[in-house]
């Protein structure tokens, strides 16, 4: 709804049997005036006694956008998360979960907003949330499939722009990706994000280039 996530609403069947479990039987001043309601009193049908003024910002974007306005925003998020998906679902260093052995497209058709995805090295898998967070470019969530971890990326922002937004997310991933190389991995000792750090070489390697080179990832 591109709202806080405690505004919202839901549909009932069954408004008879919200009002006897929730209404207010035994408090005068809280009794109606004795007509009939058009519109049922949130008092009367809800869990809470007392709230902000929830329903205010649901109705005022379905009075901005309406059912037009929210298909397009949704279908904008869709293809998004779809684009990035389908990234993944290409690229040698990641895994798109849940795995399948169904086609490309039958599996891009099952996604909505949410992206499910892990490194296929465990040594990155295990601090690729980091890595991605600190670049500061994107953020995931992490989580964990099938006992391993892995990022979690949701797509709800309004703003959305699908070719702006998911050159984004592929160039921080390939980003972290390219500095894999020829380095180690390792916790920077004042925060919790990881960040690469050059394998020392030895005098009879020096003359040697580094496969990672001298780039570092962007904070």
């Amino acid at each position: 709804m591109d709202e806080p996530y405690d505004c919202g609403f839901f549909f009932c069947r069954h408004p008879d049997i919200a009002q006897k479990v929730f209404q207010n039987s035994n408090a005068a001043y809280l009794s109606g005036s004795g007509t009939s309601a058009t519109i049922p009193s949130p008092l009367n049908i809800g869990i809470e006694n007392s709230r902000r003024f929830r329903a205010l910002p649901v109705y005022a974007t379905l009075r901005a956008y309406g059912r037009t306005g929210y298909r397009e925003m949704l279908q904008k998020q869709i293809h998004l998360a779809r684009a990035v998906a389908a990234y993944l679902f290409d690229h040698p260093a990641f895994e798109l979960l849940p795995s399948s052995s169904d086609t490309k497209d039958r599996t891009l058709a099952r996604i909505y907003i949410i992206v499910l995805f892990r490194a296929k090295n465990d040594d990155l898998n295990k601090d690729l949330v980091q890595m991605i967070n600190a670049s500061s470019k994107i953020y995931v969530s992490g989580t964990s499939w099938e006992g391993k971890p892995a990022c979690r990326i949701a797509v709800s922002n309004w703003q959305v722009d699908v070719a702006r937004d998911s050159l984004l997310v592929k160039s921080t991933l390939h980003s972290i990706v390219e500095q894999r190389p020829g380095k180690h991995w390792a916790a920077e000792s004042s925060t919790d994000s990881m960040v690469p750090v050059k394998r020392p070489r030895s005098r009879s390697s020096s003359s040697q280039t580094d496969a990672g080179g001298s780039k570092e990832m962007e904070r």
